[in-house]
């Protein structure tokens, strides 16, 4: 090789080239396709373990014709309980004819739309919010990436997959805390204050629970906003079945809050019956300006899309005007099946549950020791022998539980209960009469 001292920087980046040249002769490039780390920590638990219980079909005991009824997932448009308000199916028929509402929108949504927002809180809360959008969104804004800052976020269990899911895409240290079945599943607050440290950025709430179905009283609330304050950590407040309770009213944990910064999440999917309109928003309840950069970056983080569904937002103002006897009677339809499951399963040896109060959700305990099965082996063989199809509990941090939807009709409900008293007289004992 030539002496490097003596050559140009032409001489030399031909040396380099040539040399680079030789020693790639004989070794073939190969392809390296791969996929970022965010994709497997994204896969959705409830999807996997759905396909997982479903990869053989139902062979029910009582005849194949048997019809299959899916109590499985959150979608009250599964079974036809209740068509969406009508006043919502005109608003998006005027939108799409006007012409007026096809174009791109700010990524925090319109002022009409977000103006809408702000008076339906107002109307059924008595809260007043500033506007922003969706669950992934406040994430990304509020918590740092591992390789930032490490961090911590506390999330209820049993509670919704999907928070872990989103934050292991940042890293994020997921904390637990328990709920108590015996006190109708409110909050350990021992167990929530005892792991809270310097670097817990959030706690999250789902209330009315899912997988839960539970409704928390104005004092629970209380407390968990002292603790908040005590500890200086900000709440955020996952309340899409919010209003969608019986038994006592339902409190937005925002009205409460005198210090404490509160970020809601609602939406129209569950409320108004139209999860396939997709289309949710974000509150942030400040009184004290104490989140004005969160405020900011989520209005940045939104505008790297332009905004979402133009329609949906041209309508919004019509569809939050809905009547409030329009949700009577839906919840009316829901609490019928939370009256008839609930009876049901009280009196069947091996399963057990806390009577809901709110949501589309009941959890029911399974007895192992009388029906000698997992969750997922009790939901498997449900499925194959029954026909009926819920999802098991450890989806939720809630392993020896199940989850059952109670949005069916009546008389769907009534044809669960038989099924279950069918399935666990079959495998656990004898049936109280």
């Amino acid at each position: 090789m030539p002496n490097i001292d003596l050559l140009d920087t032409a001489q030399v980046s031909s040396v380099v080239k040539r040399h680079k040249l030789v020693g790639m002769i004989g070794k073939e490039k190969k392809w390296d396709i791969g996929v970022s780390p965010s994709v497997p920590n994204s896969r959705n638990p409830i999807r996997t373990t759905l396909e997982l219980i479903t990869s053989q079909p139902p062979n029910p005991i009582n005849g194949p014709t048997r019809s299959l009824i899916n109590l499985g997932l959150g979608d009250p448009t599964h079974y036809p309980l209740h068509p969406p308000p009508e006043g919502a199916i005109d608003a998006i028929t005027r939108a799409l004819k006007s012409g007026k509402a096809n174009g791109y929108l700010p990524g925090a949504g319109s002022l009409q739309a977000r103006s809408a927002v702000v008076d339906y809180h107002e109307r059924w809360d008595g809260v007043t919010h500033g506007v922003g959008q969706g669950l992934d969104l406040i994430l990304s804004v509020l918590i740092p990436h591992q390789t930032v800052q490490k961090c911590n976020v506390l999330l209820p269990r049993p509670g919704f997959a999907q928070y872990a899911t989103l934050l292991a895409n940042l890293g994020t240290d997921v904390r637990y805390y328990d709920l108590l079945e015996e006190q109708g599943w409110e909050i350990d607050l021992s167990s929530l204050e005892d792991s809270i440290d310097g670097g817990t950025k959030a706690i999250i709430l789902t209330n009315p629970s899912n997988p839960c179905g539970s409704n928390y009283s104005r004092s629970h609330l209380q407390a968990l906003l002292d603790i908040a304050e005590q500890h200086k950590v900000p709440i955020i407040s996952d309340e899409i079945y919010g209003h969608m309770t019986w038994d006592k009213p339902f409190v937005p944990l925002a009205s409460l809050s005198r210090s404490v910064p509160i970020i809601t999440l609602a939406g129209l999917s569950k409320r108004f019956l139209v999860p396939g309109w997709r289309f949710g928003w974000v509150c942030l309840h400040d009184p004290l300006c104490l989140a004005t950069k969160v405020r900011e970056g989520m209005h940045v983080w939104a505008n790297r899309f332009m905004g979402p569904n133009s329609l949906v937002q041209a309508a919004l103002p019509d569809i939050l005007a809905t009547p409030g006897s329009w949700f009577k009677v839906v919840m009316d339809k829901i609490q019928l099946n939370a009256h008839i499951l609930t009876t049901a399963i009280n009196t069947i040896p091996g399963l057990s549950c806390a009577a809901p109060s709110g949501a589309l959700y009941m959890l029911v305990k399974i007895d192992s020791s009388r029906l000698h099965m997992s969750d997922i082996d009790f939901c498997t063989s449900l499925y194959r022998e029954e026909a009926l199809f819920v999802l098991p509990g450890i989806c939720f941090e809630a392993p020896g539980y199940f989850r059952a939807v109670l949005s069916t009709p009546a008389d769907v409900m009534q044809d669960v209960a038989l099924r279950l008293r069918a399935f666990c007289h079959r495998h656990g004992g004898k049936v109280c009469i």
